[in-house]
């Protein structure tokens, strides 16, 4: 009996590349509108042509078109959770950064005309003026030395919203007129 050959690809295989090339445009376009930018759509698109080679013999040829459309759908919003991912750890090591800086920069004595305890009292004023979300996470953060994690999770938040009031906190605070002429942030 013959074997089949291995370097020819099946007959679904041909049928899914001709799909790939024939709704092309089609594909793109979606993927654009999803992914609201030109390189990630293309890099969409050719994981999507990828995926859909390796699973052509899974593929229903009466619902080429759906089935090809939905694993370029999958693809885009597995590229948008990376991407969330990657700003989101971005954005963490942005933060750890800025909390440190801030540890540093508010624990010590600003410089010979003023005392630590003005220092102190500066930052107090500064904390008063944030939200209190904003506050309390300046407060686990730099002062209790809580994890972004752990204070998420204890806040019952989403991580990036924590990630996003520290990140606004501390802009308000290198913005502060009066720790402006105490604090450096270099």
């Amino acid at each position: 009996m013959p074997q089949p050959d291995e370097s020819k690809p099946s007959e679904a295989r041909r049928a899914v590349e001709q799909a790939c090339i024939e709704w092309a445009a089609d594909l793109k376009a979606l993927l654009t509108g999803v992914l609201r930018d030109r390189e990630l759509a293309e890099d969409a698109l050719q994981r999507t042509v990828l995926r859909a080679i390796q699973a052509a013999d899974s593929a229903n040829p009466d619902t080429l078109r759906g089935w090809l459309f939905r694993i370029a759908v999958n693809e885009a919003r597995q590229i948008r959770r990376d991407y969330r991912r990657e700003s989101q750890r971005r954005e963490l090591v942005a933060a750890e950064k800025t909390a440190a800086w801030w540890t540093v920069n508010t624990n010590h004595q600003a410089g010979d005309t003023v005392d630590a305890e003005e220092v102190k009292q500066l930052v107090k004023s500064s904390l008063r003026r944030l939200s209190n979300n904003q506050r309390e996470v300046i407060e686990r953060r730099v002062y209790c030395g809580q994890q972004f994690s752990e204070i998420s999770t204890e806040m019952n938040v989403p991580l990036g919203t924590v990630l996003t009031w520290m990140r606004r906190a501390l802009e308000q605070l290198r913005n502060d007129s009066q720790l402006r002429g105490v604090i450096d942030p270099d």
